[in-house]
């Protein structure tokens, strides 16, 4: 059940050795792409996939992005087999419906080359929503996952990180012990 499954997931901190079925890692991660909504079908965000054999870039990412950046030298998450980078992106080439309702004058900001950087929040909306999909297939075929926000100016392919997600077998059982959501009263307001 959805339920029961969302309820295991936890912030893995440390992934084994142990690399996940290539297959299964694709068809996952298209499955993900299916099933994930997209505001006019426009997808403005690309999805980069650091896979098992890019050690040395996530090597150098955790050097440079948490070390250096002192944004937290625990996070060896970034070294999972599968680290996943979004970024937002320019929307060069719209399906026909949303040309067609630029031509008659809706603007849509992600076509824009001088604007589709200031949509970070739309964006990032859409990139939760694909994370939240990815986390639920990933749970399903027993793989932990792991999120983080904490980098500032990371800059991936000349364009700005605005998450990173990583998956692949924990090493570790649930390390939070302290890590609890507020009382639900604090954030849901019934009107």
């Amino acid at each position: 059940m959805i339920e029961d499954l969302y309820k295991k997931r936890y912030q893995v901190y440390r992934y084994t050795d142990e690399i996940p079925d290539e297959t299964m890692v694709k068809n996952i991660i298209n499955k993900t792409y299916e099933l994930t909504a997209s505001k006019q079908g426009l997808v403005p965000y690309r999805v980069y996939i650091l896979g098992p054999n890019c050690k040395e870039e996530k090597k150098k990412i955790f050097n440079k992005v948490c070390v250096l950046t002192d944004k937290g030298t625990h996070q060896h998450n970034i070294k999972a087999p599968y680290n996943l980078i979004f970024t937002i992106r320019l929307v060069d080439n719209p399906n026909q419906h949303v040309k067609n309702l630029i031509k008659k004058g809706n603007v849509y900001v992600c076509t824009e080359s001088k604007l589709y950087k200031k949509e970070k929040h739309n964006v990032s909306l859409e990139i939760g929503m694909f994370a939240k999909v990815l986390t639920g297939l990933c749970m399903e075929n027993n793989l932990g996952v792991s999120y983080q926000l904490c980098f500032h100016n990371w800059v991936h392919e000349n364009e700005e990180v605005l998450f990173s997600m990583q998956f692949g077998y924990p090493a570790t059982k649930r390390l939070e012990n302290r890590d609890f959501k507020p009382n639900i009263d604090e954030v849901i307001k019934w009107k």
